[in-house]
């Protein structure tokens, strides 16, 4: 999955002073926004939203972390997505809280990606056999590239598409327990605090800009939490499975939409919601 797949640092013993990890896993989400009829949230309140539904996919993922001074570590990761199911509804409303259903439609939403890196510099402060931690603080940034498609619809040319951008710092605690020899549990946390921007592309309507139709722009955050067995094959190979659950969320924004006569329309962006979960295994090298 995006995220906790990119968690294969610390997957050895906490005392090992380099650490790299490869995995692969699945994740799938749900992704939502929507904007109001003006800049304060009027006129409806809803005016229109978005919806992807079920968006999976396999992803790859890759980290290392390094032990370069005392107890002092540094820690980066890498994962890419590549979305394969899902569907995406567009709805408009002509009336407060989603009364009056002026438009409704749902699309094939099963291409596009999702990338995710995090830098970040921790401190062992625990280092046992038994039972490890360490807190990081670093700066990590996801994109994605979401499409709208009419796969065999009314509307064979649709290919608009939506990119949402998360960049911000994080707060990150990450502790080993081990079972029994050889088997550990790893469990780990993360706090992001976000600036939030995104662009989308409607394609077909004639009226807006295009390659960019419209922005939004928002601040918010995410969290994620996940958990994995790691079982030490040798001393400097183990083999891990795990899974992990996460939500970004962001307040109110604004939403800025370019027409082609040049004007820029101006309304409030409700917020952004996106939740999901996934599964994951790998293998990690460490000396």
């Amino acid at each position: 999955m995006l995220m906790i797949c990119a968690r294969l640092t610390y997957a050895q013993q906490a005392e090992s002073k380099l650490q790299v990890g490869i995995g692969t896993g699945y994740q799938k989400e749900n992704f939502r926004w929507s904007i109001s009829g003006n800049i304060k949230g009027q006129n409806p309140n809803v005016l229109s939203e978005l919806k992807w539904m079920n968006i999976g996919g396999q992803n790859v993922a890759a980290a290392v972390s390094y032990n370069f001074w005392k107890r002092f570590v540094v820690y980066g990761d890498y994962s890419r997505q590549f979305i394969s199911s899902g569907k995406v509804n567009d709805s408009d409303y002509g009336a407060d809280n989603r009364d009056n259903n002026t438009y409704n439609q749902t699309f094939n939403a099963n291409k596009g990606s999702a990338s995710l890196w995090n830098l970040g510099v921790g401190y062992i402060i625990l280092n046992k056999y038994r039972f490890s931690i360490t807190p990081f603080i670093g700066y990590g940034e996801s994109k994605e590239a979401l499409r709208l498609l009419d796969r065999g619809g009314m509307f064979p040319d649709l290919n608009s598409s939506y990119a949402p951008q998360w960049k911000g710092v994080f707060l990150r605690v990450i502790s080993f327990v081990t079972i029994v020899p050889k088997l550990k549990f790893k469990a780990d946390v993360t706090y992001h605090q976000v600036s939030y921007n995104s662009n989308g592309n409607w394609n077909l309507i004639t009226s807006f800009q295009h390659p960019v139709s419209y922005r939004h722009h928002a601040n918010g955050y995410w969290i994620e939490a996940g958990g994995k067995l790691n079982y030490q094959i040798t001393n400097h190979v183990a083999v891990q499975i795990g899974g992990g659950y996460f939500t970004w969320q962001t307040g109110n924004g604004t939403d800025l939409l370019y027409l082609n006569n040049g004007q820029i329309d101006k309304t409030q962006l409700n917020g952004v919601s996106r939740v999901g979960f996934g599964v994951s295994g790998g293998v990690s090298l460490g000396w």
